[in-house]
């Protein structure tokens, strides 16, 4: 009977006994066995891991904690070479500076300019045929050798004063070629209109080339290089005086210029010819060609304010008419082009361009005036338009440039109204 109850408790035990879990295995001999984990917690990692898979950060308190140290510290180390920065900004411009000032005075030396030679011998001309007997020292601020004039002062006078050729004989020595408009008394006293007159004058300058001269410009003290660093405050100065003035800093030689002769009278300068152009093909002024109807129309809202602009000319091109009108009434003369001999007076097709050289009679007051416009035109719609105004009439790709007219005097060659004008003055 108690073995029989014995047996019975055992089984009873083996039945509420646990099943034994599955035998863990090794996958290495160094590797720990795996660790029983309960499903809660087994389910909580598997959670992390996705959340770590998908956003590549590990949320946890210490690694959050370093990611806010590193941010702090660039944003401090960013703070700190801000001054830093600016100072390099600023000398890296300053040397900039130096090397364009450094090739300007460099394109300064090698060129120099007779700007100043130019405008001392205009005043120079116009002082001379102005000056006369008891009024020579007018011309000692441009030429230093005592003179002697024998002409009655005021007995000639220049307007339209203009330098017409400059070179240099010598480094440093201009030969200037000055024209001007003489108006002389005749035996009457009665001024009249001697027509333009030339004179060359020698001209000596002392200076640096900007001036024309020779002389080397002084270099530019550089500007003090800003400092990161503040500087602890320095001593106030002293007062300056009141009704004095700081001396300017130098800033080189003073220019000096000096006539080494009188002016003397030649010839004007030798004439040329123009070379080709392309305009090789005469239309006309006739209303009937469309070219010619364009340019007619166009030009006479343009000078005269008479007709609407805008129709004629291209979109995108910007005109308008003069303001206030200065004609009264305009009439084409001569309309040259660069289409072939043999065009038509067909429009071509949309997007055609042509070169026109207009020639046109302006009035005003009763008098014509002659006018010459290059324009580009261009087809759209079926007709002509005004695409832009030309800067020049445009050359022909084959041209020589210009060509001495040989029928002109030669520049060193006195002409005849000059001598008649001279042996009149003279006489007087």
């Amino acid at each position: 009977m108690k073995r029989g109850l014995r047996l019975t408790n055992k089984k009873q035990k083996t039945t509420e006994q646990a099943p034994p879990g599955p035998k863990a295995t090794r996958t290495s001999r160094y590797a720990p066995a795996p660790r029983a984990v309960p499903a809660e917690a087994s389910g909580e990692e598997e959670t992390d891991e996705l959340d770590e898979a998908a956003t590549g950060w590990q949320q946890t308190t210490v690694k959050m904690a370093g990611l806010t140290k590193l941010v702090t510290a660039v944003v401090w180390m960013l703070v700190v070479a801000g001054p830093l920065l600016g100072f390099f900004a600023v000398a890296l411009a300053g040397s900039s500076k130096g090397a364009t000032s450094a090739a300007e005075r460099s394109r300064t030396e090698s060129a120099p300019s007779a700007t100043g030679p130019s405008g001392f011998a205009e005043l120079y001309v116009a002082a001379y045929l102005a000056a006369g007997e008891g009024t020579e020292d007018d011309l000692l601020p441009y030429y230093s050798e005592p003179v002697t004039l024998a002409n009655e002062p005021g007995s000639r006078t220049a307007s339209d004063v203009v330098t017409v050729a400059a070179r240099q004989a010598e480094e440093g020595y201009w030969s200037v070629t000055v024209a001007a408009r003489v108006s002389a008394k005749d035996k009457a006293g009665k001024m009249r209109d001697r027509g333009m007159h030339y004179y060359r004058v020698g001209v000596q300058v002392s200076g640096t080339p900007d001036a024309g001269g020779t002389i080397a410009p002084s270099p530019a003290a550089p500007d003090p290089a800003p400092s990161a660093v503040r500087s602890s405050p320095a001593a106030p100065a002293s007062p300056t005086p009141t009704g004095s003035a700081s001396a300017p800093a130098p800033r080189g030689p003073a220019t000096l210029y000096a006539a080494t002769s009188l002016p003397a009278e030649v010839n004007a300068p030798a004439s040329a010819q123009h070379g080709g152009l392309v305009y090789g093909t005469g239309r006309g002024p006739s209303s009937e060609d469309p070219v010619s109807d364009t340019v007619s129309r166009f030009l006479a809202a343009y000078l005269t304010g008479q007709g609407e602009l805008n129709r004629y000319v291209s979109p995108g091109l910007q005109v308008t008419a003069i303001s206030p009108a200065p004609y009264e009434s305009t009439l084409v003369t001569g309309v040259r082009d660069d289409a072939p001999q043999d065009a038509d007076d067909t429009v071509p097709q949309d997007g055609t361009q042509r070169h026109v050289l207009v020639s046109v009679s302006a009035t005003t007051g009763g008098q014509d005036y002659l006018l010459s416009y290059a324009l580009t035109l261009t087809t759209r719609d079926g007709r002509w338009e005004v695409a832009s105004f030309d800067p020049a009439p445009v050359l022909s790709p084959d041209q020589t440039g210009p060509v001495a007219d040989d029928t002109a005097p030669t520049p060193d060659a006195p002409s005849d109204e000059s001598s008649d004008a001279s042996a009149e003055t003279a006489g007087e």
